[in-house]
């Protein structure tokens, strides 16, 4: 006789509905709240940070949701599975509604209350009377230090000159100084770059809920659930969930971390250039301001009537004053070329997040699995859905491949823009 502890499985299908709302719900928190923050994306990167905050973090929501609400119908059926064998209980709703994640949408985090307990999920700690442990995550808080490209630029004292030069020559189609070459700086590197920490995290706690869950499984079925039923669960279980949803969750965590990275190391660059050349603006500004500030004006009237060849206006030379503007204006020119290549890392990567759209595909890949009493029905099930699984997970890979080429566009960016 095949033995069964329908307490156990009973209670595994709770423990799948503990990692589903409180574990996962705690990674979306963390992928989408820092992974796919816009905190660094201002200025010229504001459009990125508008994509990446908003479709591709829904797609992540997504993804999160689909994932809680399968593990629950799995759940569901181990719970069915042990009310074969005798189990019984007084709530007869689904998990996903006794777990409160029945209105969950993919624009909100949805946060588990517990199956009906009364304790959360604290059953399932490692000091809890269950014998099935949620993961132990291992999320840290995200720093993201204060740092903008243009916190070391000073322009006290010349900014006057600067917004005359900006006016009278209508260097930037009637902006000022500050709004034409500070602003659109305003970013922040780091923050990008933590963006990326998040989602390295990101995948590395999949990772420790995929171990949870085939350790616990493993000891569901050494220890309380013997059997060809048993063994075709833990097959289904390690086959679409370790090396399905889990390990295209991994593998994006990873892919996506890298998209962040490069857009902070080569917008970094780009902003460095543009930093120093805005540092020989203000040089050549300062110069204009020590010497001919309260003259300066007319100083260029008689440049424009004269020309050059005036030598000085009220004790300005006439030769300097004309190079430092001219040196400015052409400079300034060079940093709107700047400019465009940070604008071009918007349009490189634009779809470069979409790729996230793999892990819905693959979460959706998971069969359906009826019953799981007898092992030729799971084992069906397994053998009917194994070859789209598989190649789901190459898809991810092909896609994430191709993706890649938008990092190689903004090393050429960055090149260029050198």
């Amino acid at each position: 006789m095949v033995k069964v502890d329908e307490d156990q499985v009973a209670d595994f299908g709770l423990y799948l509905s503990a990692e589903a709302g409180y574990n996962l719900a705690r990674i979306e928190e963390l992928a989408r709240d820092e992974g796919m923050s816009d905190a660094g994306f201002t200025g010229l990167l504001e459009p990125l940070g508008d994509i990446v905050n908003g479709e591709a973090s829904v797609l992540v929501g997504s993804a999160f949701s689909l994932m809680q609400r399968k593990l629950c119908e799995l759940g569901d059926a181990l719970i069915d599975v042990a009310k074969q064998y005798g189990y019984t209980e007084d709530d007869n709703r689904s998990l996903i509604e006794r777990n409160g994640l029945d209105s969950d949408t993919d624009e909100a985090i949805g946060y588990g209350s517990g199956y009906g307990f009364g304790d959360g999920y604290d059953r399932h700690r490692d000091v809890g009377t269950s014998s099935f442990n949620y993961a132990e995550l291992d999320i840290s808080p995200i720093d993201r230090p204060d740092t903008n490209y243009s916190d070391d630029l000073d322009t006290g004292g010349v900014l006057t000159v600067l917004d005359w030069i900006w006016a009278e020559f209508e260097v930037d189609g009637g902006k000022g100084f500050t709004d034409s070459l500070i602003s659109p700086l305003a970013g922040n590197y780091n923050s990008i770059e933590a963006n990326g920490k998040a989602w390295q995290s990101v995948g590395a706690n999949l990772g420790l809920v995929a171990a949870s869950m085939g350790d616990n499984a493993t000891t569901l079925a050494a220890e309380h659930w013997e059997g060809d039923a048993a063994s075709a669960f833990e097959q289904f279980l390690d086959l679409f969930w370790r090396k399905g949803a889990v390990y295209a969750g991994e593998q994006l965590g990873d892919f996506v971390s890298k998209g962040f990275e490069k857009v902070a190391e080569v917008s970094k660059q780009i902003a460095q250039l543009a930093i120093d050349a805005i540092e020989v603006i203000i040089k050549a500004a300062r110069r204009i301001a020590t010497k001919a500030m309260p003259v300066v004006g007319w100083a260029w009237t008689a440049i424009e009537t004269a020309g050059k060849w005036l030598g000085k206006v009220f004790g300005v030379d006439i030769n300097d004053l004309y190079d430092d503007i001219v040196e400015i204006i052409d400079t300034a020119k060079a940093i709107f070329d700047l400019f465009e290549a940070m604008k071009n890392i918007v349009e490189s990567m634009q779809e470069y997040f979409g790729t996230l759209e793999e892990l819905v595909a693959t979460v959706q890949k998971i069969p359906e699995v009826g019953s799981l009493e007898e092992a030729y029905n799971t084992t069906e099930t397994i053998n009917q859905h194994i070859d789209a699984m598989e190649e789901q997970t190459t898809t991810v890979n092909e896609e994430a491949d191709k993706a890649e080429g938008a990092l190689d566009d903004l090393d050429e960016i960055a090149a260029n823009a050198g």
